[in-house]
């Protein structure tokens, strides 16, 4: 069985995504465009450390709170170091890590534990005949949207985390490495099972 993987939904501080692409993504003066989501490895090694913002605390908003968690998915993947390292005493192998310097602008505490993750790994693992699916372009393949995934396991082989294929915004786990991160506390992540979620 398998997961999809998600930011957590309790009150949290946001990335400010608008800053990290003027500097990093298709803004950037500096054409440093950086594509995390092929899983595959960069040709041009990224720049070290990554500079990436916090958004202000908005006390008054209602998804936002103190909470920075262990796990961020919004255009990068951001995972604390103590995530990373439970993944891999786990037996995970497919993460290319960078340092990051994560801000945070209202007091200007600077967090170095965290890493920019690159998951390497493409499945085309979905039983698209089992599943129910939108297919764009006559390709299903990238941007497929998915009301009801149906993974083919054998497909997947021994993987615990990889993204798919289909739908390259979508990273799964296996079930044995989201109840082992489960024990070990992470639960300021979303693990969704699939026949609970339609994908983007």
């Amino acid at each position: 069985m398998f997961y999809m993987l998600d930011d957590t939904t309790a009150k949290k501080r946001w990335l400010d995504i608008d800053d990290y692409l003027d500097h990093y993504g298709f803004r950037s003066q500096y054409g440093t465009t950086f594509r995390w989501f092929n899983g595959s490895i960069f040709v041009d090694a990224p720049p070290e450390p990554f500079e990436i913002k916090l958004r202000p605390l908005e006390v008054d908003h209602p998804d936002h709170g103190p909470l920075i968690p262990s796990y961020y998915d919004d255009t990068i993947v951001l995972m604390r170091d103590d995530l990373i390292e439970a993944m891999v005493t786990f037996g995970v192998d497919n993460l290319d890590t960078y340092a990051v310097n994560l801000t945070d602008p209202d007091d200007g505490t600077v967090y170095t534990n965290y890493k920019a993750v690159n998951i390497i790994g493409v499945v085309a693992a979905a039983d698209m005949k089992k599943s129910t699916a939108t297919v764009h372009n006559n390709i299903p393949l990238v941007d497929v949207s998915f009301d009801k995934l149906v993974i083919n396991e054998e497909k997947v082989q021994d993987l615990l985390l990889f993204r798919l294929a289909e739908n390259l915004m979508t990273i799964l786990m296996n079930e044995h490495l989201r109840n082992y991160l489960l024990e070990k506390g992470f639960d300021d992540i979303k693990y969704y099972p699939l026949d609970e979620v339609a994908t983007p």
